[in-house]
């Protein structure tokens, strides 16, 4: 616990860094921006931009993807133009997973000082050469999806903002139907926000009526459903998340994690724990965690175990190309 709780620490003196960095106008040679809050990835790239006269500027280049290393090389080593320093963004290129340039990894400790290089990618191998060089000669900061309470307040801010105000369980249940997306959240709130009006407190009944169930909530309702055994009620909800355009396997996974939560509900339950206790194995809140205990109650562990490697068995299909991901799910509801 106590290694996790540091963690969440140097993400924070990270966030401060970069801030800091921007407010001071002061930036190091390197960044390495990584992680799966795509939100973050995407406003701290924007600042940076900004910051160096926006992305029409001649003092600003954005490569991503495959890169010509020749390019990229020569525009870092170019001088700016009637400014102090020159950014270049490179997103996406995989070189801090994979093995990275050689010719980059040695040109980076003689780079220009008034060249600044941003790196920006979803995932990172930290035993990367790359990116000890990153983390030694600059900053590697990893915007990870955010905790509840750093979503709350965020929320409540953008909502302040706008002259509104949330209380406690009007932003618990908020959270509940966006999921963690922070790109997501901020669309809803845009959304809630029109609904409102002039008025300025949001109502849970204001989030009932203009809040669309995310895919996990549709995913819940489809098992709770089948554990009616009313597959027709669960087939329905499916070709909405379809007409939606979420991914069969995207569909598939969620089943599979909630496979897996439901085992150890089950498990909770043929132990006698209360809500609270299963709250603290199940990594969820009370009340949440209450309404898995709910549905297993209505399956076996052997019903749930066998219906989890179905899932196993149809993923591998999938992949292994004997079997489409959305007659996957088929077969899982209808079985």
């Amino acid at each position: 616990m106590a290694e996790r709780g540091s963690g969440k620490k140097k993400d924070r003196q990270q966030y401060l860094l970069l801030n800091q960095d921007l407010k001071a106008q002061s930036y190091r040679p390197v960044y390495l921006l990584y992680g799966e809050e795509s939100y973050l990835k995407t406003s701290y790239k924007r600042s940076f931009r900004e910051a160096f006269g926006g992305k029409d500027s001649m003092n600003y280049s954005y490569f991503e993807g495959n890169v010509e290393l020749d390019e990229l090389l020569s525009v870092l080593e170019t001088l700016p133009f009637l400014a102090e320093g020159r950014l270049v963004i490179l997103e996406d290129s995989g070189f801090c997973r994979h093995s990275a340039p050689e010719r980059l990894c040695a040109y980076l400790p003689r780079m220009p000082k008034s060249s600044h290089l941003m790196l920006i990618e979803k995932e990172v191998d930290k035993r990367n050469r790359l990116y000890k060089l990153l983390d030694q000669g600059g900053l590697c900061c990893e915007l990870a999806e955010q905790d509840e309470r750093a979503l709350s307040a965020w929320a409540a801010r953008i909502l302040k903002k706008e002259g509104k105000r949330i209380r406690p369980a009007a932003m618990a249940l908020l959270l509940e139907r966006t999921g963690k997306s922070m790109e997501h959240i901020l669309t809803e709130l845009q959304k809630l926000s029109a609904y409102l009006g002039e008025r300025e407190l949001v109502e849970e009944e204001d989030l009932d009526a203009i809040l669309s169930q995310n895919a996990e909530d549709r995913v819940f309702e489809m098992l709770s459903e089948l554990g009616r055994g009313n597959r027709a009620g669960a087939l329905c909800c499916y070709r909405e998340l379809l007409a939606r355009e979420e991914a069969p396997m995207k569909i598939l996974a969620l089943f599979r994690r909630s496979f897996n939560q439901l085992l150890l509900a089950r498990e909770c339950v043929e132990k006698g724990r209360n809500e609270r206790e299963s709250a603290g194995i199940l990594g969820l809140k009370p009340y949440i965690a209450g309404k898995l205990m709910a549905q297993a109650r209505h399956s076996t562990t052997q019903d749930l175990k066998e219906r989890l490697a179905r899932c196993l068995r149809y993923d591998a299909a999938i992949k292994s190309g004997k079997l489409s991901d959305r007659m996957a799910v088929e077969l899982l509801l209808l079985s």
